[in-house]
Order: C-alpha cells, then sequence, then structure tokens
C-alpha cells in the first residue's frame, strides 16, 4: 500500500447503521399513510361541500 503525501483530506464513506435505515423505512411509510388518509380526508369534505346533502341522503 502506497502512503500519499497529499495534503486534501479524503472524507470518509459513512454508512447508515441497520437499525438506523429501518426505522427510517418505517417513520417513512408511516409519513406516506398520513398523508393519503389526510388526502382522503380532505376529497370527503370537499365532496359534501359541493354536492351537500345529496350524499348524505344516497347513504
Amino acid at each position: 500500500m502506497a502512503i500519499s503525501t497529499s495534503t486534501v483530506p479524503i472524507a470518509r464513506r459513512r454508512e447508515l447503521p441497520a437499525a438506523a435505515a429501518l426505522l427510517l423505512t418505517i417513520g417513512g411509510n408511516i409519513l406516506v399513510l398520513g398523508i393519503a388518509a389526510l388526502a382522503m380526508a380532505g376529497v370527503a369534505v370537499a365532496a359534501v361541500a359541493v354536492f351537500g346533502p345529496g350524499i348524505l341522503d344516497a347513504l
């Protein structure tokens, strides 16, 4: 192995631990599900606001 005399620092490669990657994955999935639930609730509220009691009568 050759020893370098360069004064330029070489960045160390950082890797995410497996546990942290798993937690980020789970957290991301929960975030996506939460956004989807809010979107569906928003669509329901908008439908009631636009169509009014006709939707409630149909149920």
